[in-house]
């Protein structure tokens, strides 16, 4: 299986490091306004072929002597392509034994598939869950039938993979912080997606899960929304907010579909941003 091999970031005294999951192949069919997806089209004409396949990330954080991950990638829920973080992990020299905290930014199989083994059962045996309490109690405390119809495709295999962590679940505030890592709602795609800030010494990255998709679109063109997301209205007005605020205060970014390395910077001109990998 190949790994993309991507170098760890420091943020003072935490080490960020991508683990690249594979490729997730998306189409123009997903931007539902016509007129939008004709604005995309011709971005894309430019970016180039390749511009319409999403990365996959996860990332590994070093915490002193600890381990913890932001989201686990899809596993085997959704095409053979994916499911490379354990690879990657193992390729960093960590067993899944030693992850002790994983923050969730939502619960979507691309990020919580990497959760549970092929039998099901938690890949991450010692591990904490982490997940903001509006995105639990979203996917938690509520039927299938209170859900979204979009929602409701993926609920067994979702209640699956949450139920395997059942006790060593943890639910968090706004603002709530763990080991240097705290919660920031950004709302849209699911109702607690969450963007997860890393602070130490002075230094500040902010992985944002899925705030944007296809960065050659969401990046000059913040404004067109895709089928991806539950709330397209909130979803755009988060986008914006999120895109400004590190732009402004030059916060690097950790983006789970990020173009290569999955890390860098987010640099404005005008209504539009770009993506600076590595920072």
């Amino acid at each position: 299986m190949q790994v993309q091999k991507s170098g760890g970031r420091m943020i003072g005294a935490i080490e960020v490091t991508p683990l690249w999951d594979g490729p997730l192949p998306s189409s123009l069919e997903k931007i539902p306004d016509p007129l939008h997806r004709a604005e995309a089209e011709k971005l894309l004409a430019q970016a180039g072929p390749d511009a319409l396949t999403m990365n996959v990330y996860g990332f590994l954080l070093r915490l002193g002597d600890r381990f913890a991950l932001i989201d686990a990638g899809a596993g085997r829920l959704m095409s053979a392509e994916l499911g490379r973080l354990g690879a990657a992990l193992n390729a960093q020299g960590i067993a899944p034994g030693r992850i002790d905290t994983i923050f969730m930014t939502h619960v979507h199989r691309d990020h919580f598939g990497g959760l549970i083994d092929g039998a099901g059962k938690a890949a991450f045996p010692n591990a904490q869950l982490v997940l903001h309490e509006k995105e639990a109690g979203f996917w938690l405390d509520t039927g299938r039938e209170d859900l979204p119809q979009r929602a409701r495709r993926h609920y067994d295999v979702t209640q699956r993979a949450l139920s395997s962590y059942a006790g060593r679940l943890r639910r968090v505030k706004d603002g709530e912080a763990i080991a240097g890592v705290s919660a920031h709602p950004a709302p849209g795609h699911t109702p607690g997606h969450t963007c997860w800030l890393i602070r130490s010494g002075g230094q500040a990255m902010l992985a944002w899960g899925d705030l944007i998709h296809l960065a050659q679109i969401h990046l000059p063109a913040p404004h067109i929304a895709m089928e991806y997301d539950l709330d397209p209205a909130v979803a755009k007005a988060t986008r914006r907010r999120v895109l400004d605020w590190v732009a402004r205060d030059n916060i690097l970014v950790a983006g789970a579909h990020l173009p290569a390395p999955g890390i860098g910077a987010i640099v404005r001109s005008g209504n539009a941003y770009a993506f600076k990998p590595g920072g």
